[in-house]
């Protein structure tokens, strides 16, 4: 356990001395690689040092923010489905607030997601891609947790709109206060969605919408769609879980060009 958290310190230390040299000469996307990856060493270690703490009296170091992975799991878990990175950064930023989950912080999160994941040194929650049903690779900036079944990670041809009205479900569900762990900016959240009726069945052009109405157009809709998506899906998931576990988690990787 020792030998594992000194390789760790280490490569926080490595990554700290990178990150002052990137931001003389590298410019800020070397910077925010580098920044997402000792976020991921910082977890791995909390891990490993929570794991060798025999005694409860001993205090773990404090951590003051959390880090990328653990703030698009949060939203990941509000939003209750897949959803892209475009909008995982702007359902954070109107529920939860704090610094913005800009795009430069999530660039290399993936990557490092998978790096982790294969290198055993944590059991924790990685957030990985969706992956189509058709061919098991990942899709492109669609982000899941690792906890949800294989099946709800999978994207079959019609699912987009599934996730969609899930995502709307809970949203509205949460502004309208049934989810007490979002705190965010309410005219973020009014107009996230206002936004987001636009593409719902009957409420097109109806100003104002409440959460309420939201809510259960969403879910009218919703319970039309699903069962057609849910027995793709688990048909599909059947035949992922026949994948080793990285690629269940990742995908199968692209073919190479020869």
């Amino acid at each position: 356990m020792n030998e594992a958290l000194d390789a760790i310190e280490g490569e926080m230390s490595r990554l700290r001395t990178e990150m002052r040299t990137a931001a003389e000469t590298s410019g800020s996307a070397r910077l925010s690689e580098l920044r997402s990856r000792l976020e991921a060493a910082q977890d791995d270690w909390f891990a490993l040092f929570g794991a060798s703490v025999d005694s409860p009296a001993a205090p773990a170091a404090p951590r003051p923010l959390k880090s990328v992975r653990e703030q698009v799991l949060q939203t990941l878990t509000l939003i209750g489905a897949p959803a892209r990175q475009k909008t995982i950064r702007t359902v954070h930023d109107a529920f939860f607030g704090g610094a913005p989950l800009g795009a430069s912080r999530m660039a290399s999160l993936r990557r490092d997601e998978e790096r982790s994941f294969r290198s055993r040194r944590s059991t924790r929650t990685h957030v990985c891609p969706a992956l189509h049903t058709e061919t098991f690779r990942s899709a492109r900036s669609v982000l899941v947790s690792s906890d949800w079944p294989l099946q709800q990670r999978l994207l079959a041809p019609g699912t987009d709109q599934v996730n969609y009205l899930t995502m709307a479900v809970n949203l509205a569900d949460a502004a309208a206060g049934a989810a007490g762990e979002a705190h965010g900016d309410g005219d973020a959240i009014n107009a996230l969605l206002t936004s987001i009726a636009l593409n719902i069945p009957g409420l097109a052009g109806s100003k104002p919408v409440s959460a309420a109405r939201i809510q259960a157009a969403a879910q009218r809709e919703l319970d039309r769609l699903l069962p057609a998506d849910q027995d793709a899906r688990g048909q599909a998931a059947e035949a992922a879980a026949q994948l080793a576990p990285a690629e269940q988690m990742f995908g199968i990787a692209a073919p190479q060009n020869t």
